[in-house]
């Protein structure tokens, strides 16, 4: 991509909207909200139904036009010639999440598009602002951004249930949608110029610097089991000789592979257990059965797979040991995805000509630009997670900070729609 000047100047290109910008977002916020401040959207529910209308409504009011693909994925697009310029995120939440993940992404693109078109800026490229289906997993993560790139694995849609039981095919048939026609969301390499997604940071790295955008280098891969230990309830009076532990043993595992976290990888290793579970769940009963989660990632997939080596090297020493059963169910095992090096050159040129500072980062959360990053040119602009809060009724990025993370995106976009 060439880094052409732009003919105006700086302050004349500062012209996104920020009050407008402010008010979708309040007003798309108000779905979903419940009396604590969370907010729910979830997938292919009621409140993601209302949010999906709105949405179509705003596209439409601003002269877009509008497609819904077989993935259920909203676009609404701006004319133009060839290959298209997409920027976007999601709309759906977690239980009770903020109101900044995922839409400020989806309303930030909108608001490039509409300044673009009362401003009469010069662009020749179509651009398509996305808002992707089941970002947030309650089905399949990345459902949207899987079936935009081909990527989409036909059993596992099958299969997908929410805690609920309710079937993925269920929930797209109540919206009209049918599985046989999700590979048509197919999108052709030849079709696609460049993506870019903005997003809150998730993090605290941007707010410590005092820095208002990120530049991401990459997303950290996301190696993440279940791992199940199986051992023999029994009296708590029992001596700890000849115990099987479920509970004892699974920790041991666990305090071994954070031990090889820190000798095989450094700070930016990440290492989560997320749920912890014992059976019967008893004060004076010694468990049977204990299961838990643990999800690690890393920019170097090295790291990654010495570090799942050690996992199960470690639960065979242990089934040997104390003749339990330790069982390592993969659920997921995510590559990083790097970012396009030309596209990043056109952010940082766009953030320098507006004086506004910026630094490189990884990103330790996933996001649909790293699905989108294995087949198209692609790129991702961090702005601040105030105290790294994210996921939680308390997430929040201040209005200055938005303003220039919106600014940067819209004279990428002005520079890649050329």
């Amino acid at each position: 991509y060439n880094i052409i000047q732009d003919k105006n100047s700086n302050r004349e290109r500062l012209m996104i909207n920020i009050d407008r910008l402010m008010d979708d977002l309040t007003e798309l916020a108000k779905i979903g909200r419940s009396p604590g401040g969370g907010i729910t959207r979830r997938c292919f529910s009621r409140e993601d139904r209302e949010a999906r209308n709105w949405l179509v409504d705003k596209f439409k009011s601003c002269g877009l036009t509008v497609n819904i693909d077989p993935a259920g994925n909203i676009t609404g697009r701006l004319e133009g010639r060839g290959p298209s310029v997409v920027c976007g995120s999601h709309i759906d939440t977690i239980v009770d999440g903020g109101m900044y993940d995922g839409s400020l992404g989806v309303l930030g693109a909108l608001e490039c598009v509409r300044t673009i078109k009362e401003k009469g800026y010069d662009v020749s490229s179509p651009i398509e602002v996305i808002s992707f289906t089941d970002e947030e997993e309650r089905f399949i993560g990345f459902l949207g951004s899987y079936a935009f790139t081909g990527q989409i694995d036909t059993e596992l849609v099958i299969k997908a249930r929410d805690e609920s039981g309710i079937s993925l095919i269920e929930a797209m048939a109540s919206f009209g949608f049918n599985l046989r026609e999700l590979p048509k969301a197919a999108r052709k390499k030849e079709d696609i110029k460049a993506f870019i997604e903005l997003h809150v940071e998730q993090g605290p790295i941007l707010e410590k610097r005092g820095v208002p955008v990120g530049i991401v280098e990459c997303v950290k891969g996301n190696y993440r089991y279940r791992l199940t230990a199986r051992g023999r309830r029994n009296h708590a009076g029992f001596p700890m000789t000849g115990r099987k532990d479920a509970f004892a043993i699974l920790f041991s595992l666990l305090n071994r592979t954070f031990k090889a976290r820190a000798e095989i990888g450094n700070e930016d290793t990440l290492m989560t257990v997320g749920v912890f579970e014992v059976e019967p769940g008893l004060e004076n009963v010694i468990s049977g059965h204990a299961y838990c989660s643990l999800d690690f990632r890393d920019k170097d997939q090295g790291v990654l797979d010495l570090i799942e080596a050690e996992l199960k090297r470690g639960a065979e020493e242990l089934n040997n040991k104390y003749g339990v059963d330790i069982d390592i169910e993969t659920i997921l095992k995510i590559a990083p995805v790097y970012f396009d090096q030309n596209i990043n050159a056109v952010v940082r040129s766009s953030a320098e000509e507006l004086g506004i500072e910026w630094i490189s980062l990884q990103s330790g959360a996933g996001h649909d630009a790293q699905v989108l990053g294995l087949s198209f040119p692609s790129a991702m602009i961090f702005v601040p997670s105030h105290e790294g809060l994210s996921h939680c009724p308390e997430e929040h990025t201040s209005r200055d900070d938005i303003e220039k993370g919106v600014n940067v995106l819209f004279n990428t976009l002005l520079k890649l729609a050329r």
